[in-house]
């Protein structure tokens, strides 16, 4: 063999290795490729409880009984409080015989009128002044003849003792609408003298004492539900296109001992919550252990698909070796 075709075959040989050995790859370095997500965001959170329910007072009153003190578990339903009821029932019944007496009163006036024939002058009188209205409204009846009911009803409410009994009754028909309204209201009160909690969960803030008196609209305690415990965290709003509902984020709790999960964004607020000055994500996870509470700080970690780290690199990170945008609120 020739050494020119020695070095031709040798140089083929080396070129096949070159070319082999740049395009194999590992399995590893091929997923690799497909799932590099070095780029993440991470934002600022806090613990808020699932559900939480402040007990305010409905009517005023003198504490007769209290049923639960800070750090009870109650079901919703339960009793809080109640208030002493025999003063509202004293009133209640007061009322009832004031409003029999105002209809005697009113019921004898209408009887006495009937006698002599005013009140259903009076009645009759209106009556054939709707009459005649309706006919004129239909064409029927001219505006002279409408105006002939009209001064003759006039002259039926003004004359004699009609009138002085018809302002009566009107004014005791007033008077027994408000006494009504007023039993009512104290119907409301007796039915709201017991205080009941709405929602599953621990007492908190708990401030009353028997025998003591409280007005309306005071704040007696908080029921809170820490079972599970939402995750809210702030974010700007130009990342808005890069969070989705749905996405796996980890969490990162300021706890002792220290506690991390993970979990799924359950909502996405783009209108800007005042306390994170910053848009929002939601998150619900268990908290079996109660080691979250209220307050409690987080620090959130969003990862971004591969398109996502190109924009946020290009428009958000100054060094383009940064692996982590971090989000700061003002909470």
């Amino acid at each position: 063999m020739s050494c020119k075709k020695l070095y031709f075959q040798l140089f083929s040989f080396l070129a096949l290795l070159v070319f082999v050995g740049g395009c194999a790859k590992t399995q590893e370095e091929k997923e690799l490729k497909k799932t590099e997500n070095n780029i993440s965001i991470r934002i600022e959170g806090a613990v808020f409880p699932y559900k939480k329910q402040d007990i305010i007072s409905s009517v005023a009153g003198y504490v007769e009984d209290i049923y639960v003190k800070n750090g009870d578990r109650v079901k919703k339903g339960d009793k809080i409080y109640s208030l002493d009821k025999e003063l509202i029932q004293l009133d209640i019944d007061n009322k009832k015989m004031e409003i029999v007496s105002l209809k005697q009163i009113r019921d004898h006036l209408m009887n006495k009128s009937s006698v002599d024939g005013s009140v259903p002058a009076i009645n009759l009188a209106a009556m054939e002044l709707k009459k005649v209205a309706l006919l004129r409204a239909k064409g029927y009846a001219n505006e002279f003849e409408e105006n002939k009911y009209k001064k003759n009803y006039i002259n039926t409410l003004n004359s004699g003792n009609n009138s002085n009994n018809y302002e009566k009754i009107k004014n005791l028909n007033k008077q027994i609408t408000t006494a009504e309204i007023d039993l009512k209201k104290l119907k409301y009160k007796l039915k709201h003298a017991d205080a009941y909690a709405q929602i599953d969960g621990f007492v908190a803030d708990f401030h009353l004492n028997k025998r003591e008196s409280i007005g309306v609209n005071r704040k007696i305690c908080t029921i809170v539900d820490l079972d599970k415990v939402i995750v809210k965290a702030g974010f700007s709003t130009g990342l808005l296109p890069f969070i989705y509902k749905g996405e796996q984020i980890s969490i990162n709790f300021v706890t002792t001992p220290p506690y991390n999960t993970s979990s799924t964004i359950t909502q996405v607020n783009p209108i800007v919550n005042p306390s994170f000055d910053r848009m929002t994500i939601e998150t619900v996870i268990p908290n079996k252990s109660y080691i979250l509470q209220e307050g409690t700080r987080a620090l959130v970690t969003i990862p971004l698909s591969k398109k996502g780290q190109e924009e946020v690199r290009k428009y958000f990170l100054n060094n383009k070796k940064d692996t982590t945008l971090e989000i700061k609120s003002k909470i």
